[in-house]
């Protein structure tokens, strides 16, 4: 499938705001997550060679480049393109850049290091980094002593990347309105349009058919943040 980005999502929103950003990139950026772990990871180990840039999972081996890490000693986030020390090359860190570069007006993705918390983590950046890209890919933590490194893993099976039907987008939205703290209409339109579905909208709905059936969502605004008032699949 050609790469769609959250960027060109039809819908108005901030490309300013962490969080849209996050609320665009969270639905697409979880289920493929999930297809590379079954498809590819399964129960194999991982190791990462961050000089070469290659990711293997078993006998399975990939490029990857570094997005960023997250130290527990300092609980902070630094991006890979910031990460000055490390010797690397600077293609190493060519993800953390193209994200910078494709976002040059959200804070958190320009700024070189800063505090985690609940909605600031590596998973929710990295989800951002993916979402954000020209490439269809996924990431992948790799934990070490005091922190976790995250990767952009490139080259994978396009199976991983295949449109998803509305059922699924449905059943997989309500999971990640109870896990991550989302716009969950932003959530919605990003879901949709990266799996190829054209949709009508408003304020108050988001409503998509792919030819035999009709997924909708209904909206009420909570202070300036949709939340999710009902789902029909029909």
């Amino acid at each position: 499938m050609e790469k769609i980005s959250i960027l060109t999502t039809p819908v108005d929103f901030d490309k300013s705001d962490y969080l849209s950003l996050l609320s665009l990139s969270a639905g697409t950026a979880v289920s493929r997550q999930k297809k590379m772990g079954s498809l590819v990871i399964g129960e194999n180990g991982w190791n990462v060679d961050v000089k070469n840039r290659r990711i293997k999972f078993g006998s399975k081996e990939f490029d990857c480049g570094i997005i960023g890490s997250e130290s527990y000693v300092s609980n902070t986030w630094l991006w890979g393109w910031a990460n000055t020390e490390s010797g690397l090359p600077e293609i190493s860190f060519a993800p953390s850049r193209r994200v910078k570069r494709n976002i040059p007006d959200c804070e958190e993705i320009t700024t070189a290091k800063f505090s985690l918390d609940e909605i600031h983590t590596g998973h929710n950046l990295s989800m951002i980094t993916v979402g954000a890209s020209e490439k269809n890919v996924c990431y992948y933590r790799c934990p070490y002593d005091g922190g976790a490194l995250f990767v952009q893993v490139e080259g994978l099976s396009e199976e991983i990347f295949a449109p998803v039907s509305l059922a699924e987008i449905a059943r997989e939205y309500l999971e990640i309105i109870g896990n991550i703290y989302c716009d969950h209409r932003l959530l919605a339109a990003g879901f949709l349009h990266q799996n190829g579905y054209g949709f009508d909208c408003s304020e108050e709905y988001i409503s998509s058919s792919d030819g035999e059936k009709t997924l909708r969502f209904d909206f009420e605004n909570a202070d300036g943040l949709f939340r999710v008032a009902n789902i029909s699949l029909s």
